[in-house]
């Protein structure tokens, strides 16, 4: 069942619960009907704030110390205990019960991509507020609802690849940014274990209990079981999980928590070892998705990945995720505005819309051929600087495109580092003089090293 879905039938419960007491207090007790509906109403948004406190209370038997610097007065944690009880009546009665996943492509941004992954129990809809401000500056945005509800963290996996990839095609982007809420941050570290980290440029992660919580305790699925803390420390999973991390992963998180977490307890299970962690407090776990302070936090972290418009930027194209990854990595820190499609369509859907200095296209691809892709793209921007990459060294549609200056210059797979550093150093040579000239001694005939 979606989160969605439950969420209704929750909804249904609670109209069916609050019309049964109206019903009673109007039939046994004579109550007027107003009165009546009123106290039906009342009595289900009562059950809700005991609800809501009691994860308060049980927190506290987990809890880690509060720092000095953290300890609130009467009147804040009056706040903290108003603005997330609030906060979970809005999404889970409103927001979430409505939503869906969502996307939105700005074809002119110079911004990473972004895409929101959700915690334990929810959906898309705890992005509400987030959205806006994405919108506002211009940034592409995905998200992905992660169902089952109760399903495997592990198996989640999957979904994030495919959103990544998909989001990654639509904006030509080499990169994406992740922002995830709790078990959100747990499920795109899975991602990273299994498909590396190429693809990402910061991971921000709120009130994720990257050491597992005490409350996963009383949840239920296999998803709240991989939460879980056995004898005060990380269950088996989560310690796997930490392990097939090296420092450079690490490196790519924010962990951005609060000590009056009242989900993650201890608080400072969110604390990652490697990671940029920014501690707040007076607040609670779903007041996170919403919370001001939180959202000037991430909006930062994003902004600080802004791209820069005047640097060049190089397409790469290959069909072969493997390969494609490859590339970006070896050219990552290069002074170069990485942009990415895994088809010659796709290329052109990039090109399009988006100048680019130089091209770096694989040849042997279904459908469209790298030598094909390069004669469009000659077209559609006769500037760019046109590199084609094979293992087939004497294809003659390869010495073609040579010949005709469809391909400004041509590498043998595999290739090497070096070769094509200085194949791109001409490209930006010719970016920077702003003007289309031959490259040295190897531009339309074939270079083979």
């Amino acid at each position: 069942m979606s989160a969605r879905r439950m969420l209704q039938w929750l909804l249904v419960v609670q109209g069916a619960g609050a019309a049964a007491i109206a019903f009673a207090a109007w039939r046994l007790w004579g109550a007027a009907p107003w009165v009546a509906l009123a106290l039906g109403l009342a009595c289900v948004v009562l059950v809700r704030l005991i609800i809501n406190m009691n994860n308060f209370v049980l927190s506290a038997c987990f809890a880690s110390p509060t720092p000095r610097e953290f300890h609130l007065g009467w009147r804040a944690r009056l706040h903290l205990l108003a603005e997330e009880y609030r906060s979970s009546m809005l999404y889970t009665s409103w927001f979430m019960p409505r939503a869906a996943a969502c996307r939105r492509i700005e074809l002119e941004s110079h911004h990473v991509p972004v895409l929101l992954i959700h915690g334990y129990g929810c959906n898309s809809g705890y992005w509400n507020y987030l959205v806006p401000r994405l919108e506002r500056n211009h940034i592409s945005y995905a998200s992905i609802d992660l169902e089952p509800v109760g399903g495997a963290i592990d198996g989640y996996v999957p979904l994030v690849q495919r959103a990544i990839e998909d989001l990654c095609a639509a904006t030509g982007a080499a990169q994406v940014a992740i922002v995830a809420h709790s078990m959100g941050g747990l499920v795109a570290r899975a991602w990273m274990r299994d498909h590396g980290s190429t693809r990402v440029a910061r991971l921000v992660t709120l009130g994720t209990p990257h050491h597992g919580t005490g409350l996963a305790n009383f949840g239920l699925g296999a998803n709240a079981a991989q939460m879980r803390r056995v004898r005060g420390a990380a269950c088996d999973w989560l310690c796997r999980l930490a392990e097939s991390e090296d420092p450079a992963r690490r490196a790519l998180v924010t962990s951005i928590f609060t000590h009056h977490d009242n989900i993650v307890s201890p608080q400072t299970s969110s604390v990652l070892e490697g990671a940029r962690n920014l501690a707040l407090g007076g607040v609670g776990h779903v007041a996170l998705g919403c919370n001001g302070r939180v959202l000037d936090l991430v909006m930062e972290e994003l902004g600080a990945l802004a791209v820069d418009a005047d640097m060049p930027a190089v397409l790469l194209v290959d069909d072969d995720p493997f390969m494609l990854a490859m590339l970006q990595e070896a050219l990552g820190g290069q002074g170069w505005r990485l942009l990415a499609a895994g088809s010659g369509a796709a290329a052109l859907a990039v090109l399009a819309r988006e100048p680019v200095a130089a091209i770096v296209s694989d040849h042997l691809m279904p459908g469209l051929s790298g030598a094909a892709l390069l004669a469009q793209a000659r077209r559609l921007q006769p500037a760019s600087y046109r590199i084609l990459l094979s293992g087939a060294r004497d294809d003659p549609a390869i010495a073609a495109a040579l010949e005709e200056g469809d391909a400004d210059a041509f590498q043998a797979k595999p290739w090497r580092f070096d070769d094509l550093l200085a194949l791109l150093n001409d490209a930006r040579a010719v970016y920077n003089a702003g003007t289309k000239v031959q490259a040295y001694n190897g531009l339309h005939r074939m270079r083979k090293r």
